[in-house]
Protein backbone atom coordinates (compact mmCIF):
# COMPACT_ATOMS: atom_id res chain seq x y z
CA UNK A 1 0.00 0.00 0.00
CA UNK A 2 1.03 3.30 -1.18
CA UNK A 3 1.48 6.20 1.73
CA UNK A 4 1.51 10.09 1.24
CA UNK A 5 4.81 10.96 1.69
CA UNK A 6 5.60 13.40 4.29
CA UNK A 7 7.22 16.09 2.01
CA UNK A 8 3.84 16.15 -0.21
CA UNK A 9 1.62 16.31 3.31
CA UNK A 10 3.43 19.30 4.45
CA UNK A 11 3.31 21.10 0.80
CA UNK A 12 -0.64 20.28 1.43
CA UNK A 13 -0.68 22.56 5.03
CA UNK A 14 1.08 25.02 3.24
CA UNK A 15 -0.76 25.27 0.29
CA UNK A 16 -4.06 25.04 2.63
CA UNK A 17 -2.35 27.89 4.90
CA UNK A 18 -1.19 30.28 1.33
CA UNK A 19 -5.16 29.46 -0.05
CA UNK A 20 -6.48 31.05 3.46
CA UNK A 21 -4.31 34.38 3.29
CA UNK A 22 -5.03 34.42 -0.40
CA UNK A 23 -8.61 34.37 0.20
CA UNK A 24 -8.79 35.84 3.17
CA UNK A 25 -6.18 38.67 3.80
CA UNK A 26 -7.06 39.84 0.41
CA UNK A 27 -10.55 41.19 2.02
CA UNK A 28 -9.24 41.83 5.22
CA UNK A 29 -9.04 45.92 4.72
CA UNK A 30 -12.79 45.75 3.25
CA UNK A 31 -13.96 43.65 6.30
CA UNK A 32 -11.93 45.68 8.84
CA UNK A 33 -13.17 49.03 7.56
CA UNK A 34 -16.68 47.45 7.60
CA UNK A 35 -16.19 47.24 11.62
CA UNK A 36 -16.64 51.17 12.72
CA UNK A 37 -14.05 52.05 15.13
CA UNK A 38 -13.40 52.73 17.79
CA UNK A 39 -16.55 51.80 18.88
CA UNK A 40 -16.12 47.81 17.81
CA UNK A 41 -12.46 47.65 18.11
CA UNK A 42 -12.18 44.40 20.32
CA UNK A 43 -14.23 42.85 16.69
CA UNK A 44 -11.56 44.07 14.72
CA UNK A 45 -8.93 41.82 16.94
CA UNK A 46 -11.06 39.48 17.16
CA UNK A 47 -11.38 38.84 13.53
CA UNK A 48 -7.75 39.56 13.13
CA UNK A 49 -7.14 36.67 15.63
CA UNK A 50 -9.75 34.39 14.34
CA UNK A 51 -7.60 34.33 10.93
CA UNK A 52 -3.88 34.14 12.45
CA UNK A 53 -5.48 31.33 15.19
CA UNK A 54 -6.95 29.44 12.44
CA UNK A 55 -3.64 29.51 10.17
CA UNK A 56 -2.03 28.55 13.67
CA UNK A 57 -3.76 25.60 14.34
CA UNK A 58 -3.37 24.25 10.40
CA UNK A 59 -0.19 25.03 10.54
CA UNK A 60 0.02 22.51 14.32
CA UNK A 61 -2.21 20.34 12.84
CA UNK A 62 -0.56 19.46 9.93
CA UNK A 63 3.04 18.76 11.81
CA UNK A 64 1.89 16.69 14.13
CA UNK A 65 -0.11 14.76 11.54
CA UNK A 66 2.26 14.27 9.09
CA UNK A 67 6.02 14.48 10.94
CA UNK A 68 4.70 10.89 13.21
CA UNK A 69 4.39 8.22 11.06
CA UNK A 70 1.39 6.53 13.06
CA UNK A 71 -2.06 8.53 14.11
CA UNK A 72 -2.12 9.40 18.03
CA UNK A 73 -5.45 9.37 19.73
CA UNK A 74 -4.27 12.77 21.33
CA UNK A 75 -4.04 14.45 18.01
CA UNK A 76 -7.80 13.51 17.11
CA UNK A 77 -8.98 15.20 20.70
CA UNK A 78 -6.65 17.87 20.64
CA UNK A 79 -8.19 19.14 17.00
CA UNK A 80 -11.49 18.50 17.90
CA UNK A 81 -11.14 20.90 21.14
CA UNK A 82 -9.12 23.17 19.41
CA UNK A 83 -11.98 23.37 16.23
CA UNK A 84 -14.84 23.20 18.83
CA UNK A 85 -13.50 26.27 20.58
CA UNK A 86 -13.31 28.16 17.13
CA UNK A 87 -17.40 27.06 16.73
CA UNK A 88 -17.82 28.53 20.11
CA UNK A 89 -16.71 32.18 19.78
CA UNK A 90 -17.81 32.42 15.93
CA UNK A 91 -21.14 30.92 16.32
CA UNK A 92 -22.37 32.99 19.06
CA UNK A 93 -24.55 31.76 21.95
CA UNK A 94 -27.96 30.59 21.02
CA UNK A 95 -27.54 30.77 17.30
CA UNK A 96 -27.43 26.78 17.22
CA UNK A 97 -31.01 25.39 16.73
CA UNK A 98 -33.56 25.53 19.40
CA UNK A 99 -30.06 26.74 22.11
CA UNK A 100 -32.07 28.73 24.69
CA UNK A 101 -34.92 26.23 25.15
CA UNK A 102 -31.62 23.67 25.17
CA UNK A 103 -29.85 26.60 27.92
CA UNK A 104 -32.94 27.01 30.16
CA UNK A 105 -33.37 23.35 30.66
CA UNK A 106 -29.18 22.13 31.56
CA UNK A 107 -29.95 25.55 33.74
CA UNK A 108 -32.89 23.59 35.56
CA UNK A 109 -30.95 20.59 36.21
CA UNK A 110 -27.88 22.95 37.62
CA UNK A 111 -30.56 24.19 40.13
CA UNK A 112 -31.60 20.44 41.16
CA UNK A 113 -27.92 19.76 41.43
CA UNK A 114 -27.22 23.11 43.62
CA UNK A 115 -30.37 22.13 45.90
CA UNK A 116 -32.13 25.16 44.49
CA UNK A 117 -35.68 26.09 43.63
CA UNK A 118 -35.52 24.83 39.72
CA UNK A 119 -39.16 26.38 38.77
CA UNK A 120 -41.59 28.91 39.50
CA UNK A 121 -44.18 27.10 41.86
CA UNK A 122 -47.53 29.00 42.78
CA UNK A 123 -45.91 30.43 45.60
CA UNK A 124 -43.86 32.23 43.22
CA UNK A 125 -46.32 33.13 40.50
CA UNK A 126 -48.17 35.07 43.37
CA UNK A 127 -45.40 37.88 43.96
CA UNK A 128 -44.03 37.38 40.04
CA UNK A 129 -44.18 40.76 38.39
CA UNK A 130 -46.22 40.97 35.09
CA UNK A 131 -43.89 40.05 32.79
CA UNK A 132 -42.97 37.00 34.63
CA UNK A 133 -46.79 35.93 34.81
CA UNK A 134 -46.85 36.23 31.11
CA UNK A 135 -43.84 33.82 31.07
CA UNK A 136 -45.25 31.13 33.52
CA UNK A 137 -48.82 31.53 31.48
CA UNK A 138 -46.76 30.51 28.13
CA UNK A 139 -45.25 27.59 30.24
CA UNK A 140 -41.73 28.88 30.88
CA UNK A 141 -41.19 28.75 34.47
CA UNK A 142 -37.21 27.97 34.92
CA UNK A 143 -35.86 30.18 37.27
CA UNK A 144 -32.42 32.24 36.98
CA UNK A 145 -30.65 34.84 38.46
CA UNK A 146 -31.65 38.08 37.57
CA UNK A 147 -28.63 38.50 35.60
CA UNK A 148 -29.13 35.68 33.50
CA UNK A 149 -32.25 36.48 31.87
CA UNK A 150 -30.83 38.78 29.13
CA UNK A 151 -31.93 38.66 25.75
CA UNK A 152 -28.48 40.31 23.43
CA UNK A 153 -27.34 36.61 23.03
CA UNK A 154 -30.32 35.58 21.61
CA UNK A 155 -29.40 38.02 18.64
CA UNK A 156 -27.81 36.86 15.26
CA UNK A 157 -23.85 36.84 15.13
CA UNK A 158 -22.84 40.36 14.48
CA UNK A 159 -20.71 43.76 15.54
CA UNK A 160 -22.89 44.37 18.41
CA UNK A 161 -22.95 40.46 19.90
CA UNK A 162 -19.67 40.17 19.44
CA UNK A 163 -18.55 43.15 21.51
CA UNK A 164 -20.47 42.48 23.84
CA UNK A 165 -19.56 39.03 24.67
CA UNK A 166 -15.49 40.38 24.19
CA UNK A 167 -16.36 43.05 26.66
CA UNK A 168 -18.32 40.95 29.37
CA UNK A 169 -16.38 37.87 28.77
CA UNK A 170 -14.78 37.64 32.67
CA UNK A 171 -17.69 39.60 34.14
CA UNK A 172 -18.65 38.57 37.67
CA UNK A 173 -22.55 38.33 39.08
CA UNK A 174 -23.42 38.56 42.70
CA UNK A 175 -27.12 39.17 42.53
CA UNK A 176 -29.69 36.95 44.62
CA UNK A 177 -32.39 37.49 42.91
CA UNK A 178 -34.16 35.41 40.37
CA UNK A 179 -36.20 35.84 37.86
CA UNK A 180 -38.35 33.38 34.70
CA UNK A 181 -36.78 32.96 31.48
CA UNK A 182 -38.99 33.41 28.51
CA UNK A 183 -38.36 29.89 27.10
CA UNK A 184 -40.12 26.83 27.59
CA UNK A 185 -37.59 23.84 28.49
CA UNK A 186 -36.98 20.85 26.54
CA UNK A 187 -38.80 17.75 29.02
CA UNK A 188 -36.57 14.58 28.06
CA UNK A 189 -33.93 12.38 29.85
CA UNK A 190 -31.86 15.03 31.86
CA UNK A 191 -28.30 13.18 31.38
CA UNK A 192 -28.26 14.66 28.05
CA UNK A 193 -27.81 18.22 29.56
CA UNK A 194 -25.73 16.92 32.59
CA UNK A 195 -22.23 18.26 30.85
CA UNK A 196 -24.45 21.51 30.54
CA UNK A 197 -25.36 21.88 33.64
CA UNK A 198 -22.23 21.19 35.61
CA UNK A 199 -20.47 23.94 33.40
CA UNK A 200 -23.40 26.69 34.71
CA UNK A 201 -23.15 24.89 38.15
CA UNK A 202 -19.33 25.68 37.96
CA UNK A 203 -20.06 29.02 37.11
CA UNK A 204 -22.62 29.97 39.77
CA UNK A 205 -20.49 28.73 42.17
CA UNK A 206 -17.82 30.76 41.51
CA UNK A 207 -20.62 34.07 41.07
CA UNK A 208 -19.33 34.06 37.08
CA UNK A 209 -21.35 36.73 35.04
CA UNK A 210 -24.03 35.91 32.03
CA UNK A 211 -21.59 35.13 29.56
CA UNK A 212 -19.52 33.36 30.60
CA UNK A 213 -21.74 31.12 32.44
CA UNK A 214 -23.01 30.72 29.49
CA UNK A 215 -19.70 29.90 27.56
CA UNK A 216 -18.77 27.34 30.46
CA UNK A 217 -21.62 25.21 29.36
CA UNK A 218 -20.89 25.19 26.14
CA UNK A 219 -17.11 24.22 26.84
CA UNK A 220 -18.49 21.40 29.13
CA UNK A 221 -20.78 20.06 26.56
CA UNK A 222 -18.09 20.61 24.04
CA UNK A 223 -15.52 18.68 26.09
CA UNK A 224 -18.22 15.84 26.54
CA UNK A 225 -18.68 15.32 22.60
CA UNK A 226 -15.04 14.59 22.43
CA UNK A 227 -14.66 12.26 24.95
CA UNK A 228 -17.57 10.21 23.43
CA UNK A 229 -15.98 10.86 20.50
CA UNK A 230 -12.16 9.41 21.28
CA UNK A 231 -14.16 6.59 23.65
CA UNK A 232 -16.12 5.61 20.20
CA UNK A 233 -12.27 5.71 17.96
CA UNK A 234 -10.63 3.75 20.81
CA UNK A 235 -13.21 0.81 20.79
CA UNK A 236 -13.69 0.85 17.00
CA UNK A 237 -12.45 -2.54 15.63
CA UNK A 238 -11.89 -1.01 12.00
CA UNK A 239 -12.62 2.44 9.82
CA UNK A 240 -11.58 4.17 12.97
CA UNK A 241 -11.60 7.25 10.58
CA UNK A 242 -15.17 6.52 10.30
CA UNK A 243 -15.42 7.77 13.44
CA UNK A 244 -13.22 10.90 13.15
CA UNK A 245 -14.69 12.03 10.11
CA UNK A 246 -18.67 12.17 11.03
CA UNK A 247 -17.25 13.54 14.76
CA UNK A 248 -15.44 16.24 12.59
CA UNK A 249 -18.81 17.68 10.38
CA UNK A 250 -18.88 21.15 10.58
CA UNK A 251 -22.84 20.58 12.11
CA UNK A 252 -21.63 18.00 14.37
CA UNK A 253 -19.22 20.43 16.08
CA UNK A 254 -21.75 23.13 15.69
CA UNK A 255 -24.00 21.24 17.99
CA UNK A 256 -21.10 20.12 20.25
CA UNK A 257 -19.80 23.64 20.80
CA UNK A 258 -23.39 24.72 21.63
CA UNK A 259 -26.24 23.34 24.62
CA UNK A 260 -27.99 21.33 21.94
CA UNK A 261 -28.44 17.92 23.41
CA UNK A 262 -28.31 16.78 19.62
CA UNK A 263 -24.30 16.78 20.48
CA UNK A 264 -25.00 13.69 23.34
CA UNK A 265 -27.45 11.45 20.94
CA UNK A 266 -24.63 11.62 18.13
CA UNK A 267 -21.99 11.35 20.67
CA UNK A 268 -24.30 8.48 22.47
CA UNK A 269 -24.93 6.30 18.87
CA UNK A 270 -20.80 6.51 18.30
CA UNK A 271 -20.29 5.13 21.45
CA UNK A 272 -22.95 2.25 20.78
CA UNK A 273 -21.65 1.84 17.49
CA UNK A 274 -18.60 1.23 18.35
CA UNK A 275 -19.09 -1.01 21.26
CA UNK A 276 -21.90 -3.17 19.29
CA UNK A 277 -18.77 -3.89 16.56
CA UNK A 278 -16.15 -4.37 19.11
CA UNK A 279 -18.15 -7.17 21.03
CA UNK A 280 -19.17 -8.65 17.11
CA UNK A 281 -15.83 -8.49 15.44
CA UNK A 282 -13.09 -8.18 17.78
CA UNK A 283 -14.07 -9.64 21.62
CA UNK A 284 -13.79 -12.87 21.91
CA UNK A 285 -16.68 -14.04 24.60
CA UNK A 286 -19.28 -11.43 25.54
CA UNK A 287 -19.62 -11.50 29.51
CA UNK A 288 -22.64 -10.37 31.62
CA UNK A 289 -21.01 -6.93 32.15
CA UNK A 290 -20.24 -6.09 28.43
CA UNK A 291 -24.33 -6.62 28.46
CA UNK A 292 -24.53 -4.60 31.12
CA UNK A 293 -22.69 -1.41 29.48
CA UNK A 294 -25.23 -2.45 26.46
CA UNK A 295 -27.60 -1.90 28.21
CA UNK A 296 -26.58 1.31 29.89
CA UNK A 297 -25.72 3.01 26.89
CA UNK A 298 -29.08 2.11 25.37
CA UNK A 299 -31.09 3.71 28.25
CA UNK A 300 -29.02 6.48 27.84
CA UNK A 301 -29.75 6.93 24.10
CA UNK A 302 -32.96 5.58 23.43
CA UNK A 303 -35.85 7.41 25.68
CA UNK A 304 -34.37 10.37 25.03
CA UNK A 305 -35.00 10.04 21.03
CA UNK A 306 -37.08 6.87 20.06
CA UNK A 307 -36.78 8.04 16.94
CA UNK A 308 -33.56 5.89 16.59
CA UNK A 309 -34.99 3.00 18.19
CA UNK A 310 -34.54 0.35 15.03
CA UNK A 311 -31.03 1.85 14.75
CA UNK A 312 -30.21 -0.66 18.68
CA UNK A 313 -30.97 -3.45 16.28
CA UNK A 314 -27.25 -3.23 15.28
CA UNK A 315 -26.72 -4.69 19.08
CA UNK A 316 -28.31 -8.46 16.63
CA UNK A 317 -25.19 -8.34 15.01
CA UNK A 318 -23.26 -9.58 18.23
CA UNK A 319 -23.18 -13.50 17.21
CA UNK A 320 -24.44 -16.54 19.44
CA UNK A 321 -21.21 -18.10 19.31
CA UNK A 322 -19.92 -14.83 21.02
CA UNK A 323 -21.96 -15.75 24.63
CA UNK A 324 -21.40 -18.63 27.10
CA UNK A 325 -24.31 -20.45 26.04
CA UNK A 326 -27.39 -20.51 23.95
CA UNK A 327 -29.58 -19.87 26.74
CA UNK A 328 -27.29 -16.59 27.91
CA UNK A 329 -27.42 -15.05 25.14
CA UNK A 330 -31.85 -15.44 24.93
CA UNK A 331 -31.77 -13.82 28.67
CA UNK A 332 -29.34 -11.22 27.71
CA UNK A 333 -31.51 -10.27 24.18
CA UNK A 334 -34.92 -10.89 26.38
CA UNK A 335 -33.48 -8.51 29.38
CA UNK A 336 -32.17 -5.62 26.90
CA UNK A 337 -35.07 -5.39 25.37
CA UNK A 338 -37.23 -5.20 28.50
CA UNK A 339 -35.62 -2.75 30.13
CA UNK A 340 -34.64 -0.06 27.46
CA UNK A 341 -38.42 -0.58 26.29
CA UNK A 342 -39.17 -0.22 29.89
CA UNK A 343 -37.07 3.30 30.14
CA UNK A 344 -38.55 4.48 26.96
CA UNK A 345 -42.15 4.16 28.23
CA UNK A 346 -41.44 5.52 31.35
CA UNK A 347 -39.99 8.91 29.76
CA UNK A 348 -42.36 8.91 26.71
CA UNK A 349 -45.14 7.19 27.81
CA UNK A 350 -47.47 10.45 27.69
CA UNK A 351 -46.21 11.42 24.23
CA UNK A 352 -47.00 8.31 22.43
CA UNK A 353 -50.39 7.98 24.77
CA UNK A 354 -51.39 10.84 22.93
CA UNK A 355 -50.42 10.39 19.31
CA UNK A 356 -51.99 6.67 20.04
CA UNK A 357 -55.31 8.27 20.82
CA UNK A 358 -55.12 11.57 19.13
CA UNK A 359 -58.05 12.23 16.70
CA UNK A 360 -57.43 15.61 15.99
CA UNK A 361 -54.30 17.73 15.83
CA UNK A 362 -53.55 21.26 15.82
CA UNK A 363 -50.01 22.76 14.49
CA UNK A 364 -49.34 25.73 16.65
CA UNK A 365 -45.77 27.19 15.05
CA UNK A 366 -48.72 27.14 11.82
CA UNK A 367 -52.22 27.51 14.07
CA UNK A 368 -53.15 25.00 11.31
CA UNK A 369 -55.00 21.79 11.57
CA UNK A 370 -52.13 18.89 11.67
CA UNK A 371 -51.95 15.00 10.59
CA UNK A 372 -53.18 12.09 13.08
CA UNK A 373 -51.58 8.29 13.20
CA UNK A 374 -55.31 8.08 12.49
CA UNK A 375 -54.85 9.67 9.29
CA UNK A 376 -52.83 7.01 8.10
CA UNK A 377 -55.05 4.24 8.46
CA UNK A 378 -57.80 6.69 6.63
CA UNK A 379 -56.00 8.35 3.90
CA UNK A 380 -52.80 5.87 3.12
CA UNK A 381 -52.47 7.05 -0.18
CA UNK A 382 -52.63 10.08 0.77
CA UNK A 383 -50.12 10.02 3.39
CA UNK A 384 -47.68 8.41 0.47
CA UNK A 385 -47.69 11.42 -1.32
CA UNK A 386 -46.57 13.23 1.37
CA UNK A 387 -43.47 10.96 2.23
CA UNK A 388 -42.64 10.96 -1.64
CA UNK A 389 -43.08 14.84 -1.84
CA UNK A 390 -40.98 15.06 1.22
CA UNK A 391 -37.98 13.04 0.24
CA UNK A 392 -38.35 14.80 -3.70
CA UNK A 393 -38.24 17.94 -2.58
CA UNK A 394 -36.43 17.76 0.20
CA UNK A 395 -33.85 15.41 0.22
CA UNK A 396 -31.03 17.78 -1.17
CA UNK A 397 -31.66 19.80 1.68
CA UNK A 398 -31.26 16.96 4.16
CA UNK A 399 -27.72 16.40 2.54
CA UNK A 400 -26.39 20.21 3.07
CA UNK A 401 -27.86 20.65 6.56
CA UNK A 402 -26.46 17.36 7.45
CA UNK A 403 -22.87 18.14 7.07
CA UNK A 404 -22.92 21.86 7.79
CA UNK A 405 -25.26 23.80 5.30
CA UNK A 406 -26.87 27.10 7.18
CA UNK A 407 -25.24 27.23 10.43
CA UNK A 408 -26.05 29.38 13.06
CA UNK A 409 -29.88 28.00 13.21
CA UNK A 410 -30.11 27.88 9.51
CA UNK A 411 -28.91 31.17 8.72
CA UNK A 412 -28.32 31.13 4.93
CA UNK A 413 -25.34 33.50 5.34
CA UNK A 414 -23.47 31.62 7.52
CA UNK A 415 -22.81 28.31 5.94
CA UNK A 416 -20.40 25.82 4.31
CA UNK A 417 -19.91 26.92 0.77
CA UNK A 418 -20.90 24.24 -2.11
CA UNK A 419 -17.47 23.23 -2.75
CA UNK A 420 -16.77 22.96 0.98
CA UNK A 421 -19.50 19.81 0.91
CA UNK A 422 -17.85 18.50 -1.49
CA UNK A 423 -14.70 17.89 -0.15
CA UNK A 424 -17.19 16.50 3.23
CA UNK A 425 -18.55 13.73 0.68
CA UNK A 426 -14.81 12.57 -0.72
CA UNK A 427 -13.36 12.73 3.57
CA UNK A 428 -16.14 10.34 4.35
CA UNK A 429 -16.00 8.22 1.07
CA UNK A 430 -12.24 8.15 2.00
CA UNK A 431 -13.12 7.18 5.66
CA UNK A 432 -14.88 3.84 4.30
CA UNK A 433 -13.62 2.31 1.14
CA UNK A 434 -10.93 -0.44 2.27
CA UNK A 435 -7.79 -0.04 1.83
CA UNK A 436 -5.28 -2.92 -0.22
CA UNK A 437 -4.65 -5.36 3.22
CA UNK A 438 -8.13 -4.82 5.52
CA UNK A 439 -9.85 -7.70 5.54
CA UNK A 440 -14.28 -6.86 5.72
CA UNK A 441 -15.52 -8.45 8.25
CA UNK A 442 -19.20 -7.30 7.50
CA UNK A 443 -21.02 -9.78 5.20
CA UNK A 444 -23.34 -8.51 2.58
CA UNK A 445 -26.58 -9.97 4.70
CA UNK A 446 -25.40 -7.73 7.72
CA UNK A 447 -24.93 -4.90 5.39
CA UNK A 448 -28.75 -5.31 4.35
CA UNK A 449 -29.75 -5.59 7.88
CA UNK A 450 -27.66 -1.92 8.31
CA UNK A 451 -29.73 -0.66 5.69
CA UNK A 452 -32.66 -1.31 7.12
CA UNK A 453 -32.13 0.02 10.36
CA UNK A 454 -31.33 3.00 8.95
CA UNK A 455 -34.60 2.93 6.30
CA UNK A 456 -36.57 2.49 9.60
CA UNK A 457 -35.21 5.15 11.75
CA UNK A 458 -35.19 7.60 9.00
CA UNK A 459 -39.01 6.89 8.75
CA UNK A 460 -39.39 7.14 11.98
CA UNK A 461 -37.87 10.71 12.13
CA UNK A 462 -39.85 12.08 9.01
CA UNK A 463 -42.96 10.47 10.95
CA UNK A 464 -42.18 12.20 14.34
CA UNK A 465 -42.32 15.30 12.19
CA UNK A 466 -44.90 14.14 10.17
CA UNK A 467 -47.44 14.15 13.38
CA UNK A 468 -45.85 16.74 15.39
CA UNK A 469 -45.19 19.64 13.08
CA UNK A 470 -46.86 19.24 9.56
CA UNK A 471 -50.11 21.27 9.23
CA UNK A 472 -52.48 19.37 6.37
CA UNK A 473 -51.93 22.36 3.90
CA UNK A 474 -48.38 21.28 3.06
CA UNK A 475 -47.38 18.80 0.45
CA UNK A 476 -43.92 17.79 2.26
CA UNK A 477 -43.01 17.22 5.99
CA UNK A 478 -41.46 19.81 7.23
CA UNK A 479 -39.51 20.96 10.35
CA UNK A 480 -36.55 17.59 9.91
CA UNK A 481 -33.45 18.74 9.00
CA UNK A 482 -29.90 17.05 8.23
CA UNK A 483 -28.67 16.91 11.46
CA UNK A 484 -31.22 14.37 12.48
CA UNK A 485 -29.73 11.41 10.21
CA UNK A 486 -26.39 12.08 11.79
CA UNK A 487 -26.36 9.02 14.19
CA UNK A 488 -27.38 6.76 11.43
CA UNK A 489 -24.45 7.92 8.79
CA UNK A 490 -22.36 5.74 10.21
CA UNK A 491 -24.25 3.29 9.70
CA UNK A 492 -25.27 4.00 6.31
CA UNK A 493 -21.78 4.58 5.41
CA UNK A 494 -20.27 1.60 6.61
CA UNK A 495 -22.11 -0.45 4.10
CA UNK A 496 -19.88 0.61 1.61
CA UNK A 497 -16.81 -0.93 3.19
CA UNK A 498 -16.60 -3.83 0.70
CA UNK A 499 -13.84 -6.00 -0.37
CA UNK A 500 -14.74 -5.55 -4.05
CA UNK A 501 -14.20 -1.37 -3.57
CA UNK A 502 -10.36 -0.67 -3.12
CA UNK A 503 -7.98 1.97 -2.70
CA UNK A 504 -4.37 1.78 -3.40
CA UNK A 505 -3.40 5.02 -1.56
CA UNK A 506 -3.39 5.74 1.97
CA UNK A 507 -5.37 8.94 2.24
CA UNK A 508 -6.77 9.01 5.66
CA UNK A 509 -4.69 11.64 6.55
CA UNK A 510 -4.74 14.29 3.92
CA UNK A 511 -8.29 13.12 4.58
CA UNK A 512 -9.26 14.21 7.55
CA UNK A 513 -6.79 17.45 7.09
CA UNK A 514 -9.13 18.69 4.67
CA UNK A 515 -12.08 18.19 6.54
CA UNK A 516 -10.45 20.22 9.18
CA UNK A 517 -9.18 23.00 6.65
CA UNK A 518 -13.02 22.86 5.58
CA UNK A 519 -14.27 24.06 9.41
CA UNK A 520 -12.04 26.65 9.86
CA UNK A 521 -12.22 28.22 6.05
CA UNK A 522 -15.56 28.16 6.85
CA UNK A 523 -15.48 29.75 9.79
CA UNK A 524 -13.05 32.21 9.22
CA UNK A 525 -15.49 33.24 6.27
CA UNK A 526 -18.50 33.17 8.76
CA UNK A 527 -16.87 35.16 11.07
CA UNK A 528 -15.77 37.96 8.40
CA UNK A 529 -19.41 38.01 7.26
CA UNK A 530 -20.66 38.28 10.68
CA UNK A 531 -17.97 41.31 11.72
CA UNK A 532 -19.73 43.27 9.09
CA UNK A 533 -23.11 42.63 10.52
CA UNK A 534 -24.81 45.45 13.08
Amino acid sequence: MKQIPIKKGLWLTVGTILLLLFLFVRTYKKTIIGIPSPEFEAVRRFYWWILVAGCGFLLFLGFFLWIKESFSLWLFAVAMVGMGLFYLFVLTPFSAPDEAAHFVSAYRLSSQIMGKQPVADEEYAKQAGVKEKERIKRGANVLVRSGDDSSFLSNQPGQVTYERILTELFSMDHSQSVTVREEIPVNTTPVVYLPQALGITVARLLNLGYVPLVYLGRLMNLLAFVSMACLSYRLMPFKKELIMAVSCLPMSLHLAASFSYDAAFIGLSLVLLSWCFYLAYEKKEVSTKDVLILTLLLILLEPGKIVYLPAAGICLLIPVSKFKSKKHYILSVLSVITVVFLAVFLVNHLVLSAWAGATESYVGWNQAAGYTLSDVWKYPYEVIGVYYETLVTQFDYYLVTMLGGFLGNLDPNLTVPPFCLTILWYVLFVSVVRREEETVPITGRQKCYLLLLVFLSAGLVLTSMFLGWTPRDLTYITGVQGRYFIPLLPLLLITVFDKRLVILADLRKSAWYLECFVSIYALIRICSTACLRY
